[in-house]
């Protein structure tokens, strides 16, 4: 168990709630709380979340959210986006401190609320029930039973839909030749500009499997291994025509050549030295590195979704 967990766990406990992975969850005046960390690189600046509609039908204004927030020290922000509000509490690993604002933050927060006639109710809606906190992916929702079985309906259709999608092979290549494309002017202008930059391979990844996607009606783990090679062969392209570009440019005039005849002579200018072959692989295998570092993440996150056959929806407190 992590230190961040492990604090995370004695805070829940000293506040009568309960803890689920990295969420803090439990029931305070008759609200259904969840308090996790939005940016996990500060897992102490906390978003507390809820649901609560006004009965009026008046939502929050700017001034008061503003004025709230400006009235209490530990709290960074106020929002409401519908039915959903959040409060964040400013950052600090004391343990002790951290509890004092999360408690000076709900005993202010819940009062405002119920002042202002809001009941709790549920996110999407809006009915006046029991909820439960969920997480999609980095979203977290409270919910009552018909809005999430209906949620889970639509998830489960979405996903039979795209099994039964066709895959078109001929259709992805093309996709992923074009995607590829953009790669290859990523790689040209950011060399033009006398720079190696690491966005260019993430850049040809990307697109290269989007491009796939696109025109393939769906990715499979075949697709995947036409990105790749597509991707290896065209950032082999891409440098090679960037060295065109700069011959052209040099002695574009000079032995009267054009780009495409510039591009066929580079392995006779590697073969005579003109261009220095040091410096031609030494480009060559930092951009095959950048593009190798963009697909990595890209490829393993499509391949953890292709894998992943399970609802992306969660009940917080179900792992308890």
């Amino acid at each position: 168990m992590s230190k961040v967990t492990q604090n995370y766990e004695q805070l829940a406990l000293s506040m009568g709630m309960y803890l689920d992975g990295n969420v803090i969850y439990g029931e305070r005046g008759g609200y259904e709380l969840m308090i996790y960390a939005t940016d996990s690189r500060y897992p102490y600046l906390l978003t507390v979340s809820l649901s609560a509609k006004p009965l009026n039908g008046i939502f929050l204004s700017k001034e008061e959210k503003k004025q709230f927030a400006k009235g209490l020290k530990p709290v960074t922000s106020l929002n409401q986006d519908g039915n959903h509000i959040t409060m964040v509490i400013g950052n600090t690993s004391n343990q002790e401190k951290l509890k004092e604002n999360l408690e000076t933050g709900l005993s202010n927060l819940l009062p405002f609320l119920q002042a202002r006639g809001y009941v709790p109710c549920c996110q999407f809606c809006g009915e006046q029930v029991q909820t439960i906190g969920y997480s999609m992916g980095n979203n977290y929702m409270h919910l009552c039973q018909e809005c999430i079985a209906k949620m889970r309906q639509d998830e489960t259709l979405a996903v039979q839909a795209k099994e039964q999608k066709k895959e078109n092979l001929v259709g992805g290549i093309v996709g992923a030749f074009f995607g590829s494309l953009i790669g290859i002017l990523c790689i040209i202008i950011f060399s033009q500009m006398g720079r190696i930059a690491a966005v260019s391979g993430v850049v040809m990844a990307v697109c290269t499997i989007k491009g796939y996607e696109k025109l393939g009606g769906k990715l499979t783990k075949k697709g995947i291994v036409v990105c790749i090679i597509m991707m290896l062969v065209m950032t082999f392209v891409g440098d090679r025509l960037d060295w065109a570009i700069m011959i052209e440019r040099e002695f574009g005039t000079k032995w009267n050549i054009d780009i495409a005849e510039a591009f066929q002579l580079v392995p006779q200018m590697l073969a005579e030295g003109v261009i220095d072959s040091g410096s031609y692989w030494g480009n060559l295998a930092i951009l095959y590195l950048f593009t190798i570092g963009g697909a990595v993440p890209t490829v393993s996150a499509v391949l953890k979704e292709l894998n992943n056959t399970g609802s992306s929806i969660r009940q917080i407190g179900s792992a308890i």
